[in-house]
C-alpha cells in the first residue's frame, strides 16, 4: 500500500521489528591515539644510507699499503645506522609517547585510546636494535682477533666497535622493557607512585633505586 504525500512518514524498524527512535543519540566513538610521525625515523635512515654510500665510495677509492686493509669501521657504522636507525628513533618516539600518556593519567586525565598495534610496536623494533648492536659488537670482536692475529681486516682496533655495539644493544633492550612496563602499567591502572611503592617494598631496595 503506497502512502500519499500528505501521510506522516512511517517509523523505521530495526531487525527485531522495534521502532527506531530518530532522536536517539549514537554513542560517540572514542578518540584514537595518533601514532608519532615517522618522518624523523625516516630522516635517520636516509642519513645512514647517505653515510654508507659515502663510506663505500671512500673504501673503493682507498689504496692501502701492502699488508694493510682498507678501513671498514666507517662503513660498518653507517650501514648499522641505515639498517637500525629507524627502529632506534622509533623506540625513542614510543617512549616519549607512553611517558606523556602516563603524565596525563597522573593528572587525572584520560588519554586517547591506543590501537593494539601501537602498544606492541616496541616488541618489533627492540629486538631489531639489539640484533644490530650485536652485529656491530661481532665486527669489533673480529677486529680484535685480526689485531692479535697480525692479519689486518680493516676492523682494527676492534674495541670501539665492541663498545658501540654493546651500548646500542643494551640501550635497545632497556628502551623496549621500559616502554613495555609503561604500557602494562597503563593497562593495569598503575601509576608512578604505585610502582615506586612496590620498588621500596622489595627486600634490600631503597627509594632511589
Amino acid at each position: 500500500m503506497s502512502s500519499s504525500p500528505g501521510d506522516p512518514p512511517r517509523p523505521r524498524l530495526d531487525a527485531d521489528g522495534m521502532i527506531v527512535r530518530e532522536d536517539a543519540e549514537t554513542p560517540a566513538r572514542p578518540a584514537l591515539q595518533r601514532s608519532p610521525s615517522r618522518l624523523p625515523p625516516g630522516a635517520v635512515t636516509a642519513l645512514g644510507v647517505l653515510g654508507a654510500g659515502l663510506a663505500l665510495g671512500e673504501l673503493l677509492r682507498a689504496s692501502p699499503a701492502p699488508g694493510q686493509a682498507p678501513p671498514m669501521v666507517p662503513l660498518v657504522l653507517a650501514s648499522a645506522l641505515a639498517l637500525s636507525g629507524y627502529s632506534f628513533a622509533r623506540l625513542l618516539q614510543l617512549l616519549a609517547l607512553v611517558r606523556s600518556r602516563a603524565r596525563t593519567r597522573a593528572r587525572g586525565g584520560s588519554p586517547a585510546t591506543a590501537a593494539w598495534g601501537l602498544t606492541q610496536e616496541h616488541a618489533l623494533h627492540g629486538p631489531w636494535v639489539v640484533g644490530a648492536g650485536a652485529a656491530i659488537a661481532l665486527m669489533g670482536l673480529l677486529g680484535l682477533w685480526s689485531l692479535l692475529d697480525g692479519r689486518p681486516s680493516g676492523l682494527e682496533p676492534g674495541w670501539p666497535l665492541l663498545l658501540i655495539g654493546g651500548g646500542i644493544a643494551l640501550a635497545g633492550r632497556r628502551l623496549q622493557l621500559r616502554i613495555e612496563t609503561l604500557w602494562v602499567d597503563e593497562r593495569d591502572g598503575v601509576g608512578e607512585g604505585v610502582r615506586a611503592a612496590r620498588r621500596c617494598s622489595r627486600p634490600g631496595s631503597s627509594p632511589s633505586s
